[in-house]
């Protein structure tokens, strides 16, 4: 099992690439001999000084750390561009039999910020001793420096353990219209026989790789390969409320330009009437909900002063009730799977977070009270992509998320 890191390099990714690092190496310290036949670490950067740190960080440590540096001319064959540029380089080089290892290998992708505690490695290992899956996923939650990101970016956050159901679903079922860059466990093989040469679009680089990469193997391979390993991942929220829109343009945007290249797929003409709609249906659906989210957040709190005023009416002076006894029940339902969502996801990102019983509870209870505005928020930001696609913007750039405050304020600074 190979836990791949991919990184620019970027100011602050170094810390909390080494915390990720050393829970591996936590779990290795438990049977140095057997840890350090089945696991190593690759480190795909761009920065030279980065490797050097890193290098001598865990130059004793029970498992291989091997850090990759992408030469700054290096191309692919198809022009990739951005992470699934360096992506593609540590393809080429396992390819050339670097880093070799006998028998069944899987690469566990890990973005900057990733932790995977040792009893989820474990469980982990324990998962692919056994499957016969090739593209595996599992929950994420973000529990990281968790008091340090804004309010809003918490309540955010809240949103996200619960989709990992969903996530779910899909990688069960075979049709990935959901694949997360992070917690992604490949089958090397595979991987080496698909690659990360993706390409552009019109001359622009995809942003998300992964949902590109998915669409590629289920395309070539079937929905078969596709599974889901339930171990889970821990990671950061992003700092700032900037930092967090940005975030989630880039995934909305990434999936219009994946879809657009997939239309265009020979591969993807060949399937079935049916699964191409699926594919295609499905996607949109999930995008046009979350865009439309901003819309519904407008209005309600548009009409919510006068329905708030009508009600309380309706209870204390006798007068008629501002809906019908099915549309108040169907609203009521609703309401409550929402907060009931935000309240499980905060659950989970603060179950370790550090904080003790009451400290928790008061934070669960922020993310449900700050959800309808955080809502606004990151639904703006898909509305936004949408309409940016609309008008024909295509133009996009890298620009990961901050890791650390300072990083991040450095970020706002500069734009």
């Amino acid at each position: 099992m190979k836990i791949q890191i991919t990184t620019r390099g970027s100011a602050g990714s170094s810390a909390v690439i080494m915390r990720g690092i050393e829970n591996v190496i936590d779990l290795a310290n438990e049977a140095p001999e057997y840890y350090g036949r089945l696991l190593s670490v690759e480190v795909v950067t761009e920065s030279e000084p980065q490797r050097q740190l890193l290098l001598r960080a865990f130059s004793h440590a029970p498992v291989a750390v091997h850090v990759l540096v992408v030469p700054s001319d290096y191309r692919t064959p198809a022009g990739t561009q951005m992470k699934a540029r360096g992506l593609h380089y540590a393809v080429e080089q396992r390819r050339a039999l670097w880093n070799r290892k006998p028998g069944r290998t899987f690469i566990v992708h890990y973005d900057e910020e990733s932790v995977m505690v040792p009893g989820e490695l474990r469980k982990l290992m324990a998962c692919l001793a056994e499957t016969p899956r090739r593209i595996l996923e599992g929950p994420i939650f973000y529990p990281l420096d968790y008091l340090q990101a804004s309010p809003l970016c918490r309540s955010m956050e809240a949103n996200r353990p619960i989709g990992c159901y969903e996530c779910r679903h899909v990688m069960e079922a075979g049709t990935p219209l959901h694949l997360h860059g992070s917690n992604l466990v490949i089958e090397e093989s595979l991987e080496n026989d698909i690659g990360w040469d993706i390409g552009c679009l019109d001359g622009e680089p995809f942003i998300a790789e992964d949902y590109v990469f998915g669409m590629k193997a289920f395309t070539q391979h079937g929905g078969e390969i596709f599974g889901w390993h339930g171990c889970v991942m821990l990671e950061q929220p992003p700092f700032s409320v900037r930092s967090a829109f940005r975030q989630r343009y880039r995934w909305v945007f990434g999936v219009l330009q994946g879809l657009a290249d997939l239309k265009r797929s020979g591969r993807f003409c060949a399937l079935s009437a049916t699964t191409k709609f699926g594919l295609l249906w499905g996607t949109r659906y999930r995008i046009a909900a979350f865009a439309t989210g901003c819309i519904v957040s407008v209005l309600s709190f548009a009409v919510l002063p006068a329905f708030l005023a009508k009600t309380i009416a309706s209870v204390y002076l006798n007068q008629e009730a501002p809906l019908p006894g099915p549309a108040s029940a169907w609203l009521s339902l609703v309401g409550m799977m929402w907060i009931g969502s935000v309240f499980i996801g905060a659950w989970h990102n603060v179950a370790d977070s550090g904080l003790d019983g009451p400290a928790r509870r008061a934070e669960i209870a922020r993310a449900v009270v700050a959800a309808p505005v955080a809502g606004l928020i990151e639904s703006s930001a898909a509305l936004w992509a949408v309409l940016a696609w609309a008008r024909g913007a295509r133009h996009v750039s890298w620009v990961p998320t901050p890791k650390t405050l300072e990083a991040d304020a450095a970020e706002t600074r500069k734009g």
